[in-house]
């Protein structure tokens, strides 16, 4: 596998707001997008403007390894950018999106023009026409605050499997559209703001790695590409893992952390790990991206600029001519050009054509104020619902018996809004999804330090089962909302 195809890890940074606590469904793992954007509790300082001002923060940075130019960047305030001309020129790449909280962005190495993207809240997307127009594929995901994704290739059904991971657990999808299963026994729990990342290391006993705010993760795949439980990785326990990257080509991995020992460097395929110097130890480091051809030539995301090594991370050089933002959250290497860097800030993108050297804000990326992407979405029509199948099948509603919000479900727009125009209430691009899953599970968990009762819960949970169960008979009759208008 080239390692230009070895997806970089995405950070999940959240500290909890005040005021918002006991005001709203709106629990950890929900607040942890919003907070976020006001302070970077390693850093110690604020992270950025307000929204009010023109600005993208940069989660991810994906470039099409098939057609020369084309870069699709994920922001969690604006949604996706494309270019399609290496980088000269932007435009908004929304159209489908529910929820602009992009965190990951990644590109189908099996089928031409297929991307993915995870949001915070929203769940998964997908793309057949190369980031055109979006469709939602959350149908039975039991978690839609998505953080990463890890593609991998099914040989006997040749199909891709979507791995994500999300604010409690890691679910995989196969076939189209995917049905999800919950694939986290052996991962020690977890329910919020994280430090996660998710890849796929493909040698010939490949494997899933997963770092979180509590450790690294292995998780092996036999060659029937089905996967067995999660295993700690020993040296690593405790560590905030935040960046990760494999070359399977010679055994190596690397992993990244937050101000927790700096980069960990295994070069045995994950048996043994080994802690690099050379001043990365304090630093939190958000993204690693190794060099397509250059063995031993990696570069690494920090809070202080890119830092670059030639020698498989023994020494280091850092990187920041030009880089008036030094706060970098996402790196990418064209895999077509691969002097040419990509690095995404807290409030920008750069570009560097000479190996990081000298680095150049790209200008004139789109922006859209919030109450126009709010209009954009509650302008979407619903899709068709999917019948439903599994264990989450029951009773199907008629058209004359589609449910009545309870009172209480006031309580669950003032934090964030939702996918569906008819529930939504708030005008905001951070919206959660209104998929069929397992509501009380996820009630409960959102419930937490709110003002909900547990009577409330109940009937928000018994609300959303029936409202998000398809009507076969009705498949495109897009609900009624019986809420009160808009204010």
């Amino acid at each position: 596998m080239n390692r230009s195809m070895i997806h970089n890890a995405l950070l999940i940074a959240a500290v909890g707001v005040a005021g918002m606590i006991g005001s709203a469904l709106c629990s950890s793992d929900v607040r942890a997008a919003d907070a976020s954007k006001s302070v970077d509790v390693a850093q110690g300082k604020p992270t950025g403007p307000a929204q009010s001002r023109s600005y993208h923060f940069i989660r991810a940075v994906a470039v099409d390894p098939r057609t020369p130019g084309v870069i699709f960047v994920a922001t969690d305030n604006q949604g996706l950018l494309r270019s399609l001309d290496g980088g000269a020129t932007w435009n908004l790449a929304n159209a489908g999106l529910k929820n602009y909280l992009v965190y990951d962005v990644k590109i189908s190495s099996a089928t031409p023009n297929r991307l993915y993207a995870a949001t915070w809240g929203g769940g998964v997307y997908q793309s057949d026409d190369s980031g055109v127009s979006w469709r939602e594929i959350n149908d039975g995901l039991g978690n839609t605050a998505a953080g990463a994704l890890a593609l991998r290739f099914d040989a006997p059904t040749r199909r891709e499997i979507l791995d994500v991971e999300t604010s409690i657990g890691v679910y995989e999808g196969r076939g189209e559209p995917p049905v999800w299963r919950p694939i986290s026994e052996g991962l020690r729990g977890w329910n919020g703001p994280q430090f996660q990342s998710l890849i796929l290391f493909e040698t010939a006993a490949p494997a899933l790695y997963l770092g979180t705010e509590r450790g690294l993760y292995t998780r092996a795949l036999k060659t029937d590409g089905k996967a067995r439980g999660w295993k700690e990785v020993a040296a690593l326990k405790g560590k905030r893992v935040s960046a990760l990257a494999g070359d399977a080509a010679n055994g190596a991995l690397y992993a990244g952390t937050v101000a927790d020992g700096g980069l960990f460097i295994s070069r045995d395929g994950g048996a043994t790990w080994n802690a690099a110097t050379g001043g990365l130890e304090k630093l939190w480091l958000r993204a690693i991206a190794l060099h397509p051809v250059r063995r031993g030539l990696l570069y690494v995301a920090t809070g202080a600029g890119v830092w670059k090594s030639d020698d498989g991370g023994e020494t280091w050089t850092v990187l920041t001519d030009g880089l008036t933002d030094p706060d970098v959250r996402a790196l990418a290497i064209d895999p077509a050009a691969p002097d040419r860097l990509y690095a995404g800030t807290h409030g920008a993108l750069f570009r560097s054509d000479d190996g990081g050297a000298i680095w150049t804000k790209l200008e004139g990326l789109p922006f859209d104020p919030v109450e126009k992407q709010s209009t954009a979405i509650d302008a979407q029509t619903i899709p068709p619902a999917i019948p439903p199948t599994g264990p989450l099948s029951g009773p199907q509603p008629g058209p004359s018996t589609r449910p009545t919000p309870p009172a209480a479900f006031a309580k669950c727009n003032q934090c964030h809004g939702w996918t569906d125009p008819a529930l939504n209430q708030k005008p905001t691009y951070w919206r959660t999804a209104s998929n069929r899953r397992n509501w009380r599970a996820t009630v409960t968990r959102m419930s937490e330090g709110t003002t909900i009762s547990p009577e409330e819960q109940a009937q928000i949970t018994a609300f959303l089962d029936r409202y998000t169960t398809p009507e076969p008979s009705h498949p495109q009759a897009a609900p009624k909302s019986s809420l009160p208008p808009k204010r």
